[in-house]
């Protein structure tokens, strides 16, 4: 074994910009304001990533996912993506013709385990085929073994299989966690790429997990959208988005990918409070009341686009969140109004526009959404941001 580190409830009544619309399925019906790669914020000692090789027989391999030291887990956008029984198949041919097999990376969790970050479909497809869980297929070199489960093949392939010696890479908790998220997606280079969320769905699990997928699910969420669930996991980004800011907005600073990772880490073990849960309810619920199902859209041509602006996302439901709802309802009108009004404002539209991740932007499009309602007689307890 080779062992070397390296350092390497939808509201009855609704106001729409563009007239009221039923709730309807989206392909894909978020902007692109900041999908643009973001610089990590590291210091040169933080920049450090640390691998270790080992070459594991497939004997030993299913030995490790047996005893829990590989663990293999289902999530839901992989689903899709899972082999068939033939792709299966032919890499256990691979395996007996001696077919060079891609490297394998794992990352080293803080219970010591490993979860595989990249191969995931191999190393499924190998246990699966020694646990015989199904019959060889589609082979087309060894055609004798088709219809073969691995005890019914012969002893000297049964051999050759296990024995068969394959190459992992753990990223080891040393490794700086940014740095970790940062190869992930590096190594995410399937036909489908994994959209971040997808990825921390994956990396982060726990109960604040669950809780972004159930907070999803909420019918004041729901209507808020205007739209069916999103199945590439923006929804629950937009939820993960809302915690983060409403926990900290004056500390928030770029970029905003490494700071909804830190937000998922610190927090993965919990579920969020009862208030807070509370709060983004009610605040959903105010926001599909008052401004309908187009809040989170900007114009086009003078008309509310079918995308949802997740730079105004941040705006309105953090704004909301620190206001008075109760006021806001009572004042619907002039709050609607206000935020018309912001659409269409050019101080405004830069800030969720262009560079939306920036401290700066964001605190500045919090800040005037406040300000816009806050000059209606909407009272917030907005902590004061500060203007750099």
């Amino acid at each position: 074994m080779a062992k070397k580190k390296q350092m390497i409830a939808k509201s009855s009544t609704t106001r729409s910009l563009v007239g009221t619309r039923s709730v309807r399925a989206s392909q894909s019906s978020f902007s692109e304001e900041d999908d643009a790669p973001e610089p990590l914020d590291l210091s040169a000692d933080e920049r450090k990533l640390v691998t270790q090789p080992y070459d594991y027989s497939v004997d030993q391999l299913t030995a490790h996912v047996d005893k829990g030291k590989i663990v293999l887990i289902d999530v839901p956008y992989q689903r899709e993506y899972v082999w068939d029984d033939t792709k299966a198949s032919r890499l256990i041919e691979s395996l007996l013709l001696n077919v060079p097999i891609p490297v394998c990376y794992f990352a080293e969790n803080e219970d010591n385990t490993w979860e595989v970050i990249d191969g995931l479909q191999r190393v499924r497809s190998i246990v699966r085929f020694l646990r015989g869980d199904f019959v060889l297929r589609g082979l087309s070199v060894l055609t004798e073994l088709n219809g073969l489960k691995f005890a019914d093949i012969p002893a000297r392939d049964q051999r050759r299989i296990e024995s068969r010696t394959l190459r992992f890479v753990v990223i080891t908790q040393e490794s700086h966690p940014d740095i970790k998220f940062d190869v992930f997606e590096r190594l995410n280079t399937g036909a489908v790429k994994l959209l971040p969320q997808e990825l921390r769905n994956c990396i982060y699990r726990g109960p604040l997990n669950d809780a972004l997928q159930n907070m999803s699910d909420y019918a004041s969420y729901r209507a808020a959208l205007g739209r069916s669930r999103d199945p590439r996991m923006r929804d629950e980004e937009l939820v993960l988005r809302f915690l983060a800011l409403y926990s900290d907005i004056r500390g928030y600073k770029p970029p905003l990918a490494q700071h909804l990772n830190e937000y998922m880490r610190k927090n993965r073990a919990k579920t969020p409070d009862s208030a807070t849960l509370n709060v983004f309810d009610d605040t959903m619920k105010a926001i599909s009341e008052v401004l309908g199902e187009r809040a989170f859209s900007m114009l086009r041509y003078g008309k509310a686009s079918s995308n949802i602006n997740r730079a105004l996302f941040d705006a309105v439901s953090v704004s909301f969140a620190f206001a008075d709802r109760g006021a806001i309802r009572r004042k619907a009108k002039a709050v609607w109004k206000a935020h018309a009004a912001l659409l269409t404002d050019s101080t405004f539209q830069p800030l969720v526009g262009r560079a939306t991740a920036d401290r700066t932007r964001m605190h500045g499009r919090v800040r005037m959404y406040t300000a816009a309602i806050r000059a209606v007689g909407v009272k917030t307890t907005l902590p004061d941001l500060p203007e750099e």
